[in-house]
């Protein structure tokens, strides 16, 4: 599976290109377009690279809300079976224009998603399963070995694009495999860290950051409880 990132500049988005690219090597391209545009476009297409839709699966990371509407239109009939558009900031994507741009997939045949934010993003579609099971991103996913007491070995079946998810994987072997590794796993997101806003969303009543931290959290007592009970 070839994946295209269409992204303005930034720390996370250098994150998620450089986990990408490390677990699918050389199945990753990268096209940078302008931060500083009017707020009304008139050819939101010339601003995209004209290669775009060559490949399978579409990442647009924080750009224009234009330029994010026009992506299904403009590839339509080309390579491209996925948009997924992650939410790292209330302010990315709006309720109104994620209703647009699903619609606009929709009408091309391209499935669609926006995880707010992208490590909750969930296997649910033909393509976006593809893409999280070849790059193991999306929701996180542990499967753990314990030994004496002590994590012996944290496999990551799937975890954060940004590979915050498998830092934390890293961190948690020789720890204590007690009630409290799910709290050090939550210590470990903050450590890494974690690029989510801290910016109230209005939809949720949560911060995405803190969403992020439960989701790890929660999936870690999970894989927790399954080894103890696998007595692995």
């Amino acid at each position: 599976m070839r994946v295209e990132i269409v992204y303005v500049e930034g720390r996370y988005f250098e994150r998620v290109l450089a986990h990408l690219s490390r677990m699918s090597p050389g199945n990753v391209d990268a096209y940078q377009v302008p931060r500083s545009l009017p707020p009304v476009l008139d050819d939101a297409a010339e601003y995209l690279p004209a290669e775009l839709g060559a490949g399978d699966l579409i990442i647009a990371i924080n750009i224009h809300p234009e330029l994010l509407l026009e992506i299904p239109h403009m590839v339509g009939g080309r390579s491209t079976r996925a948009l997924i558009a992650p939410i790292e900031d209330p302010n990315w994507i709006k309720p109104g224009l994620q209703r647009q741009v699903t619609q606009a997939c929709a009408r091309n045949d391209i499935e669609s998603a926006f995880p707010k934010p992208f490590c909750a993003l969930e296997p649910s579609t033909p393509a976006i399963r593809e893409f999280c099971e070849r790059f193991e991103a999306g929701a996180p996913k542990f499967k753990l070995r314990l030994s004496e007491g002590k994590v012996a070995e944290a496999e990551v079946v799937r975890g954060s694009p940004c590979g915050l998810t498998h830092f934390v994987g890293e961190k948690l072997v020789g720890l204590a495999a007690d009630d409290s590794l799910p709290e050090k796993a939550g210590q470990l997101h903050h450590t890494y860290p974690c690029l989510a806003s801290m910016a109230m969303d209005a939809t949720t009543g949560e911060t995405i950051m803190h969403a992020s931290l439960y989701l790890i959290r929660d999936r870690m007592a999970e894989a927790l409880e399954e080894a103890r009970r696998q007595g692995t």
